[in-house]
């Protein structure tokens, strides 16, 4: 087993993962992390293969949070959220994953997505109506990415307006545990806590929805089986995890895509000049400026990566952030080219293509139409990435002045 030569999960790490990204590449493409006691992949191919292969399975919630919650080893307060998260479709596995994944397509196909860019679009000149029509400042990431990403979530799931606070934290909290960015006992108990009081919200939710269904996401989940008491938990639990995880990843993915923007003004001259580029510079933006760097498997056997013997019941994590720059898949892959077209690895392939992907580019081509009314973007001070975890990497803020 290597070394552990490689500082993932430093907070340095998280500012910019593609230095240390491309060493592994290039030196150790599956590295053995003795900390987290789990094995990462780096090369494009081995990521691949790796989302692919029925030897590396998603039944790994056990496994997975005694290991990103090494505090609560042994708890109840671990216990009950290992119970509870082995039923989200993040780590099910077929026949379960594809019946409880035909549920939630009922309200997340692309032409279901479509169907909610009204929404979509109203949060977004919501959240730019503190600005003057002719100009001024805005913090990409709390006046206008999170408020959008919220505001998506609470109008087609129905979440109530009073509870946004709290859905505010209760996901934060839930998302640092799940991309190994809190090892102590404070947070862990957070998202344990977050994650009880989340599922008994949507829970209520569904039970509502059941007696007065109406045009949401819940609804659409129940369909026709709104009185069949398993459908009313498996709704429960697959909104939990769209809702859980669709919030924070959304926010921080159009603030990444706004920064790589700012960093690289004649690409963003090039995408005003063209709008017909706004489809494929979504996709290479995605690819680019990914707001979540990895996923995750365990093997179910002993099998062989890349000349490394990976041993059953080890974790391993496909770096999708890692295999989005390998210049084996992509030519000239640190450049930004909105123009490059093709779909990247972000929200994975296969079976287990993340089904909040049409969601997420909705609601970033409707951010970035919205910003691009302004001619001229101009970063105003410094940013910094917050030191998060592997699902939740965006800026800590991205103040931008917006003129005509």
């Amino acid at each position: 087993m290597a070394s552990p030569e490689y500082p993932l999960l430093s907070k340095n790490f998280f500012a910019d993962p593609y230095p240390l990204l491309r060493r592994l590449r290039d030196e150790c493409p599956v590295y053995y992390h003795a900390p987290l006691g789990a094995w990462f992949l780096a090369r494009h191919d081995h990521c691949t293969a790796a989302v692919r292969d029925r030897r590396l399975v998603n039944a790994r919630a056990r496994q997975l949070l005694s290991t990103l919650m090494p505090a609560l080893h042994g708890t109840d307060e671990l216990a009950a959220m290992i119970g509870q998260w082995s039923r989200l479709l993040w780590f099910l596995d077929p026949p379960r994953h594809t019946r409880s994944r035909g549920l939630v397509m009922r309200g997340f196909s692309a032409a279901a997505i479509e169907r909610v860019r009204d929404e979509v679009r109203a949060s977004v000149e919501d959240a730019l109506a503190s600005v003057p029509g002719g100009g001024g400042e805005l913090d990409v990431v709390w006046q206008f990415a999170d408020p959008i990403a919220l505001e998506v979530l609470c109008a087609i799931f129905g979440l109530p307006g009073e509870l946004r606070a709290d859905f505010r934290r209760w996901t934060t909290d839930i998302m640092q545990v799940a991309g190994a960015g809190a090892t102590d006992e404070d947070p862990a108990l957070r998202a344990t806590d977050s994650s009880v009081k989340l599922f008994g919200l949507l829970a209520a939710l569904v039970e509502e929805r059941r007696a007065r269904p109406g045009d949401d996401m819940i609804s659409r989940f129940l369909g026709d089986d709104r009185d069949d008491p398993a459908v009313l938990e498996e709704v429960t639990i697959q909104c939990f995890q769209m809702v859980g995880a669709g919030y924070v990843t959304s926010r921080n993915q159009i603030a990444c895509a706004v920064l790589a923007l700012l960093e690289h003004p004649d690409e963003l001259a090039r995408l005003r000049a063209t709008p017909g580029l706004l489809g494929p510079a979504i996709e290479e933006l995605l690819r680019f400026a990914p707001s979540v760097l990895t996923t995750n498997r365990l093997a179910a056997e002993d099998l062989e990566i890349g000349g490394q013997q990976i041993r059953q019941g080890e974790l391993v994590f496909p770096i999708l952030a890692s295999a989005n720059r390998d210049p084996a898949a992509y030519p000239d892959p640190d450049r930004l080219d909105l123009a490059r077209g093709g779909r990247p690895m972000t929200f994975s392939i296969g079976p287990h293509y993340c089904p909040g992907g049409p969601l997420a580019r909705l609601e970033l081509e409707e951010a970035l139409q919205g910003l691009l009314r302004f001619p001229s973007w101009q970063l105003v001070g410094g940013f910094d990435y917050r030191g998060a975890s592997l699902q939740d990497r965006g800026p800590s803020q991205l103040r931008v002045r917006l003129g005509v």
